[in-house]
């Protein structure tokens, strides 16, 4: 029973790892793919920092099975953006990275969650 425990225990901490910084280098990966001609002026990191915190979220509402509140996620974080969000250019930008790396992190706690529950 305890070795269970710890073995369910590393598999969800290493899968909370990969969601947030494998999330990270897909999204630069998917992003790069497309060219934002001019960046605002926010605090340096600060995206990064926004997606990292956004894939620790989704992964644990989807390990503890409240994906019902992911909604609420891209909600406020289209909220805080709502005066960016007039251009068009940004607006593909920032719904393309936003989908990227909310699908990365799902896609792993899926994953994740697949395995804890997986009884051979």
């Amino acid at each position: 029973m305890e070795v269970n425990l710890i073995r369910l225990t590393f598999i969800v901490i290493i899968g909370f790892f990969m969601a947030i910084f494998g999330g990270h280098w897909f999204t630069r990966w998917v992003l790069s793919r497309f060219k934002l001609c001019s960046k605002s002026q926010g605090l340096k990191n600060a995206g990064e920092w926004v997606g990292y915190l956004e894939r620790a979220l989704v992964y644990v509402l989807i390990i503890l099975d409240l994906s019902n509140v992911l909604g609420f996620v891209v909600a406020a974080k289209s909220i805080a953006r709502f005066e960016e969000l007039k251009d068009r250019k940004f607006s593909e930008y920032f719904l393309v990275g936003t989908l990227a790396s909310i699908t990365w992190a799902i896609a792993i706690a899926g994953l994740i969650r697949y395995l804890i529950t997986f009884d051979p």
